[in-house]
């Protein structure tokens, strides 16, 4: 393979397993612009990391509304806004089921904010609630708020055709909830529901995807290349948004798992649209990789030269993982 189609690879597998007594590294070939090579890892640094990175969640549902009963929760009155955000791992298995009617989950976190007249009241999920999904008889989702005053819930109830499974939902629709819809909070305060928000992220993230000379004296790209850095770095040429007609330039792609084990792959791709047509000026891949939840990783291709066709491009680095893909991408200028 030419250098343009060579790409070499970065890595921080973190993992808690590990303790930095055992840190290993690796350190293979730099590449340089005119060999010719395959595809293999500059340098692979394993570490450890003080972080429960293990536990990682992607999946944000924000319920949105208004007080309709204070009960005897002091400072709030009906009207009052507020604000709730549940946080979970959809793909965690149940604490425990009821039959197979219905299951209990524990790995999410509930908090919530009224806007009151003394200032905003915070409140969360008490210590031993649990996320229930029901998608039998009356399909529900909800968390209890009981009992504490600073305990917060919501209820949401439909039809029997809102779940397919009691699994944690990815997606919610407000209008699906059509029998019972409510938030509560503290001792005895009450909300409707006016807005229902879901966000997932992705399993893998795209940090960045980023352009740089060529380094003629082959000391960059290259991890932890700053003597006495107390932190992990990435050491790669000065991000470029402009790009000159014959130049080669190298392509970097980061990327984190949050919370995906298995195969993984990453690309990127210049392109630019050409009388109305989209053209791709340069593009790479590299050999699947395995994932873990925690690990960071750079990718590194060498560019082919820039074709002489003036104006704006687009720069896009993409991970698939699974069956799933994420991307990020940042505005080029051809001049």
């Amino acid at each position: 393979m030419k250098f343009h189609e060579k790409s070499a690879f970065l890595s921080l597998g973190m993992t808690l397993s590990q303790t930095l007594s055992r840190i290993n590294v690796v350190s293979l070939n730099k590449f340089t612009q005119h060999r010719v090579v395959s595809c293999f890892p500059i340098t692979i640094l394993t570490l450890a990391l003080c972080a429960a990175t293990a536990v990682a969640q992607n999946t944000q549902v924000t319920i949105e509304g208004t007080i309709t009963s204070v009960g005897s929760v002091s400072g709030i009155a009906v009207g009052d806004n507020y604000a709730m955000v549940v946080y979970y791992n959809p793909t965690q298995s149940p604490a425990s089921t009821l039959g197979s009617v219905g299951a209990y989950y524990t790995g999410y976190t509930l908090n919530a904010v009224i806007d009151d007249k003394n200032g905003n009241q915070t409140f969360t999920a008490d210590s031993n609630e649990q996320l229930f999904v029901q998608d039998v008889g009356g399909d529900q989702f909800l968390s209890a708020a009981c009992c504490s005053a600073t305990g917060a819930g919501f209820v949401l109830t439909g039809n029997s055709s809102v779940f397919a499974s009691y699994a944690l939902p990815t997606a919610l629709a407000l209008s699906d909830f059509n029998l019972v819809a409510y938030t509560a909070f503290g001792n005895g305060a009450l909300g409707s529901i006016t807005s229902l928000k879901v966000t997932n992220t992705a399993g893998v993230i795209p940090a960045f995807i980023t352009a740089g000379f060529t380094d003629p004296n082959g000391k960059v790209p290259t991890l932890n290349g700053v003597p006495g850095s107390g932190v992990n770095n990435l050491d790669v040429a000065m991000p470029l948004t402009t790009l000159v007609v014959g130049t080669t330039y190298v392509y970097t792609i980061a990327l984190q798992d949050v919370n995906f084990s298995g195969t993984c792959k990453a690309s990127f791709k210049l392109t630019q649209v050409q009388f109305n047509k989209t053209v791709t000026l340069d593009s790479g891949s590299v050999q699947s990789f395995n994932c873990v939840p925690g690990g960071v990783w750079a990718w590194v291709w060498g560019g082919k030269p820039i074709p002489n066709y003036l104006g704006p491009a687009t720069l896009t680095g993409t991970v698939t993982y699974g069956s799933s893909t994420a991307t990020t991408s940042t505005t080029m200028i051809i001049e």
